[in-house]
Parts: C-alpha cells; sequence; structure tokens
C-alpha cells in the first residue's frame, strides 16, 4: 500500500491509476487509449504524447482533489465506483468515460467534488 499525500507528485501513470483503484483497462478508457498504451507508460517503454499528456495531467488534478478530500485509497476508489445521484445513477468514473471528451468528464467530476467539500453533492 501506498501513503496518499497532498504534496505527491502524480505523474507516474501506475501511481495514478493506483490512485483511482482501477484496472489498466479501465484507466484505459479514462485516458482514451489502448490498454496496451497504459502498460507502455507503466513499463518506461514509451511516453505518452503530447494529446495524452494533457489528459493525464487533468487525471492527476482530479486524483489530488480526491486525496485532498477522501484521503484514502480504498475510499477513493469506492466512491469512484459507486452510482451518484447527482450522475443520474451513473458512477464517477462511467460518467468520466461517457463524456464527450475526458477533460470534461473530469471538470464534471471536479464540480461535483467542490459541491461534496461544501457539503452539497452526494
Amino acid at each position: 500500500m501506498f501513503s496518499l499525500t497532498l504534496n505527491k507528485d502524480l505523474k507516474d501513470v501506475k501511481e495514478l491509476r493506483n490512485v483511482m483503484g482501477c484496472t489498466r483497462r479501465v484507466f484505459a478508457q479514462i485516458s482514451g487509449v489502448s490498454e496496451r498504451n497504459v502498460i507502455r507508460w507503466e513499463e518506461k517503454v514509451v511516453k505518452p504524447n503530447t494529446k495524452s499528456q494533457v489528459k493525464l495531467n487533468k487525471i492527476e488534478e482530479l486524483c489530488k482533489i480526491l486525496i485532498d478530500i477522501l484521503r484514502t485509497q480504498q475510499k477513493i476508489s469506492k466512491w469512484l465506483n459507486t452510482s451518484n445521484k447527482s450522475l443520474n445513477g451513473r458512477t464517477p468514473i462511467k460518467q468520466i468515460i461517457s463524456a464527450p471528451s475526458v477533460e470534461e468528464g473530469i471538470d464534471n467530476i471536479i464540480d461535483l467534488l467542490d459541491g461534496y467539500k461544501l457539503g452539497v453533492a452526494s
């Protein structure tokens, strides 16, 4: 198990995936690439291209907010995979995957988390 801290640099793809508690397949769907690419990034065979790096930066932003609010990987994974009334019964992961873009999907979840911080969202 790893320690979640706010100041931690989460640029490592495997660490981002671990924070979210998702499989390589799901992380590939979230980041809009093949599972093979995720494996190659994790094994440092190749670096993400510019377009993918933009998405990974957005995923990192989400992970830092999740860490700030939920604190543990177990709570983060559970929250991301639990249906949410504010998302019409979708899980946050499904919301990200089904959005027109990764960035838009993550922005929706960040907005939801901002409400959560204020005690507004579920």
